[in-house]
C-alpha cells in the first residue's frame, strides 16, 4: 500500500485522522484526499477507538492535546492490544517539539508532525510510514510462507545433526580406542564418550572371565554422584550366561532394551529396587563381538522412562562393532610388539645397539674404521684341565656365572663385549660410539675382573686365575657374512692385544707401550721389559698393577 504511482488501482490507503480542531481536520483531509488516500476523520479519542475497532486503518494521524483522552493515552491503549499494535501512529502537535517528541516515541509513536502543517512534510511522513507498513505486511506474508519451510528445514537440520552426531561419535570412538593403552582404558573412554554424546547418565561394561561368568570392568561413566550407590553394587555381582540383562546379551549376542528397569520383574532385571532408589529408569545393552566371541557387554542407564529407540541401538551397536575390531587389532599389535621386543632384545644380545639399529634399517654390509680404541683379551688359566673333571652342565654353569659378572662390569663401564671363545673373553672400549677415556675404562674393567674372580673363587672354593692383555690403537669393526653374523674387530691392535694375553702370566694384566702412555698418569704400572711377540719381534710391555691412589691434601683452617 503506497501512494500515487505505487498504489494499486483498486486500493486506497485507509488513514484515520484524530483532531479536535476543525480547521486542522479539514486541512489534513484535503491534503490526503487530494493525494489519493481514503480519509476517516474523528474529533476525539473515544470516537477514534470505535472507528479503529470497527475497521483497523493503515495509518493513524493523532493529535496529542484532546479534551477527553489525549494522544499519549490513546496510543498506549492501542499498543497494548495485539491486533492494533502494528498500526503506525504519527503524532500531531503545536507544542514544543523536543520535549513531546521524546514522549511520543516512548509511548509507541512512529513519527511526529508539528503544526502549522507543511504539505510536503505531511505527505512525505505519511508516505514513509505507509511504505514501512506495506513492507511489514509483505514480510508477514513471506514469514507465513517461510514458517512451513522452516518446519521442514528444522526437521532436515535435526536429521543432519543426528547424522553428524552419529558420524562424530563413530570417528571419536575410533580415535579414542586407537590411542588407548589397553582394553580397560579403552572401555573407560568409550563409556564416557557414548554417555556424553547420547546424554545418558551411567555406563558400565561387563567382561567375560575365565571362570565362566561376567564381572564388572573397572572402566565406567557416572554423570552424577547420586548414581554411585547403584554403581557400587556392580562390584558385588557376577552374571552367568542368560542371567540378568548382561547375561542375556552375553548368551544371545544381541542388543536389548528395557523401558523402565525400576518396575521390571526380577527375572528381567535383578537390581530393580536399587535402580528405583537412585532414580534410574531406561536401560539398554549391546555386546562387543569379534570372531563370534563376546569381548564385553556395554550397559547404559538413564533417569527417564524411554521406549525403545532402534536408531540409538543401531548407533551404539555400530560403535561396539568398531570397538571390537579395533580391540582385536590392538591385541594383535600388542602381541606383535611383545614379539618384536623379544626379537630386539635377542639382537641386542648379539650386536651393539647402534649397529643393531643400522642393520635393521640398512640391511647391508657394515664396516667402520676407528682410530682410537682399546682391546682387552682375558683367559681363564687352567680351565681346560679343570673341565676334564666336570660334567658339561657344571662347566657351563661355572662359565656362565663368571662371564655374567664380566658382562655386568663391561656394561657398567660403557664398554662393548665382542665375544667369548671357550674360556676366553674379549672386550673393546671406544666403539661403536667413540670415547676419549677408552683406555682408562678398559684398565678399570681389567682390575675389577680380577677382583670379581677372586670373589668367585672364595665363594665356590676354586682357584681360577685370569691372564689379561690390552693394546690400544686403530681397528676395523663390522659385520660380515649373511647368516649367524656377529659384530667383530680386525686389525693389528686386535692381534697384539691377543698376544699380550697369550704371552702374559696368570693373575697379571699385560699392556703394550701404546696403552702404557695412555694410562701412566692415572694407574700404577710396572715395566716388564722386552719380550718376543709372534709376528712383531721384541716388544716393550708393562704390567698394570692398580689405579693410583688419589692424594688428599689437608689444610689447617683457623676459625676466628
Amino acid at each position: 500500500m503506497q501512494i500515487k504511482a505505487e498504489q494499486t488501482e483498486n486500493y486506497q490507503a485507509d488513514i484515520l485522522v484524530v483532531d479536535d480542531t476543525p480547521d486542522n481536520l479539514r486541512l489534513l483531509i484535503r491534503i490526503l484526499q487530494k493525494n489519493g488516500y481514503k480519509v476517516r476523520p474523528v474529533t476525539n479519542g473515544f470516537s477514534a477507538l470505535d472507528a479503529i475497532q470497527s475497521s483497523a486503518p493503515d495509518l493513524i494521524l493523532l493529535d496529542i492535546m484532546m479534551p477527553d483522552i489525549d494522544g499519549y493515552e490513546l496510543c498506549k491503549k492501542l499498543k497494548s492490544q495485539s491486533e492494533f499494535r502494528e498500526i503506525p501512529i504519527i503524532f500531531l502537535s503545536a507544542l514544543e517539539e523536543g520535549i513531546n517528541k521524546a514522549k511520543a516515541f516512548e509511548v509507541g509513536g512512529a513519527d511526529y508532525i508539528t503544526k502549522p502543517f507543511q504539505v510536503k512534510e505531511v505527505l512525505a511522513r505519511v508516505s514513509n510510514q505507509l511504505t514501512v507498513r506495506s513492507l511489514q505486511m509483505q514480510l508477514q506474508e513471506k514469514n507465513q510462507k517461510l514458517t512451513a519451510q522452516n518446519i521442514q528445514l528444522h526437521q532436515e537440520i535435526a536429521e543432519r545433526h543426528q547424522v553428524e552426531m552419529e558420524t562424530r561419535l563413530l570417528l571419536e570412538a575410533t580415535q579414542a580406542i586407537s590411542k588407548s593403552e589397553d582394553f580397560e582404558s579403552a572401555i573407560d573412554v568409550i563409556l564416557g564418550l557414548i554417555c556424553k554424546t547420547i546424554e545418558w547418565n551411567l555406563g558400565e561394561a561387563w567382561i567375560p572371565c575365565s571362570e565362566g561368568f561376567l564381572k564388572c570392568a573397572t572402566g565406567r561413566y557416572v554423570s552424577d554422584s547420586s548414581f554411585a550407590q547403584f554403581r557400587q553394587t556392580s562390584w558385588q555381582l557376577i552374571f552367568a550366561p542368560g542371567v540378568g540383562l548382561p547375561g542375556r546379551i552375553w548368551q544371545s549376542q544381541q542388543s536389548e532394551w528395557i523401558d523402565d528397569v525400576s518396575t521390571a520383574p526380577e527375572q528381567v532385571f535383578l537390581r530393580a529396587e536399587i535402580a528405583m532408589t537412585v532414580g534410574l529408569k531406561a536401560a539398554f545393552g549391546v555386546p562387543i563381538v569379534a570372531d563370534n566371541q563376546v569381548l564385553a557387554i556395554l550397559i547404559f542407564y538413564r533417569e527417564k522412562v524411554l521406549k525403545c529407540q532402534p536408531r540409538l541401538l543401531e548407533l551404539v551397536s555400530a560403535v561396539a562393532t568398531q570397538l571390537g575390531s579395533l580391540i582385536q587389532r590392538k591385541q594383535a599389535e600388542a602381541a606383535l610388539k611383545v614379539q618384536q621386543g623379544q626379537t630386539e632384545k635377542l639382537l641386542l644380545n648379539i650386536l651393539p645397539k647402534p649397529i643393531a639399529d643400522r642393520l635393521q634399517k640398512e640391511q647391508k654390509l657394515i664396516a667402520e674404521h676407528f682410530d682410537e680404541v682399546s682391546v682387552l683379551f682375558a683367559d681363564l688359566v687352567g680351565f681346560t684341565e679343570f673341565s676334564a673333571h666336570k660334567s658339561p652342565t657344571q662347566l657351563v654353569e661355572i662359565l656362565n656365572g663368571i662371564f655374567s659378572e664380566f658382562d655386568r662390569l663391561s656394561e657398567l663401564h660403557g664398554l662393548e663385549k665382542i665375544k667369548t671363545i671357550g674360556d676366553a673373553y674379549m672386550v673393546v672400549g671406544g666403539l661403536p660410539t667413540p670415547r676419549e677415556d677408552h683406555s682408562e675404562a678398559i684398565a678399570l674393567l681389567a682390575l675389577e675382573m680380577q677382583a670379581a674372580l677372586r670373589r668367585f673363587n672364595a665363594k665356590m672354593g676354586e682357584n681360577f686365575q685370569l691372564r689379561l692383555g690390552i693394546d690400544s690403537g686403530s681397528v676395523v669393526a663390522g659385520i660380515i657374512g649373511i647368516s649367524k653374523f656377529s659384530y667383530d674387530l680386525w686389525g693389528d691392535t686386535v692381534n697384539v692385544a691377543s698376544r699380550m694375553e697369550s704371552n702374559g702370566l696368570p693373575g697379571k694384566i699385560q699392556v703394550t707401550a701404546a696403552t702404557y702412555e695412555r694410562l701412566k698418569e692415572q694407574f700404577v704400572l710396572e715395566e716388564r721389559g722386552h719380550i718376543p711377540i709372534k709376528g712383531k719381534g721384541r716388544m716393550l710391555t708393562y704390567w698394570l698393577i692398580e689405579e693410583q691412589k688419589k692424594s688428599v691434601e689437608f689444610f689447617d683452617i683457623n676459625f676466628n
